[in-house]
């Protein structure tokens, strides 16, 4: 009987749970799409990013965040360190008269960079992607190639090692859990 009801407090809570995400992404809407004007640049280059749909005169506060790519060391698979996302920058805009905004963005060193567009009264968020390529970086010479021979690495990366770690502290726990159950009931 306990365990009867035991099940059933876990399967509504996990209910209630889920419904409690689905309203949320009901009431949130992901970010619009913007433009720029080159979605793959090389260091030090300039791009124009923009978006339309905010009120007319608004403030609009553009972030810019980087996130490196893994960097293949020596062929050998190893990955760099993961670095989640950094703001390197921030600047300042306003809506013309139609709504629209354009800001000039320069990007520094090679990786994936996320341009954000936050109107200030409206809340509107509109967001862009801009990789950064190592100059000379052409097919097969990317952040992910090999160091001897162009193609690029398939084997196990960071995030994979990261996500197993997870997967087998939860099912650690799960384990553990059963155990102490049971020696509860003994």
């Amino acid at each position: 009987m306990k365990k009867t009801v035991s099940a059933l407090v876990l399967t509504g809570v996990m209910a209630l749970a889920g419904a409690g995400a689905a309203s949320a992404l009901e009431s949130y809407p992901a970010p619009a799409a913007g433009t720029v004007s080159d979605s793959v640049v090389t260091p030090g280059s300039a791009v124009v990013f923009s978006g339309a749909g905010f009120i007319p005169g608004e403030q609009i506060l553009v972030t810019v965040t980087y996130a490196n790519d893994p960097v293949v060391v020596g062929g050998t698979g190893v990955s760099s360190p993961i670095i989640l996302a950094q703001q390197i920058g921030s600047y300042n805009t306003a809506a013309d008269a139609a709504g629209n905004f354009a800001v000039e963005v320069t990007l520094g060193e090679p990786g994936t960079y996320t341009l954000t567009a936050t109107g200030a009264e409206s809340g509107k968020v509109v967001t862009s992607t801009v990789v950064v390529e190592a100059e000379g970086a052409g097919a097969g010479t990317g952040a992910n190639a090999s160091a001897d021979g162009g193609l690029p690495d398939t084997g196990a990366d960071s995030a994979m090692m990261l996500w197993g770690a997870a997967g087998v502290l939860a099912l650690g726990a799960g384990v553990a859990s059963v155990a102490v159950a049971r020696r509860k009931n003994a």
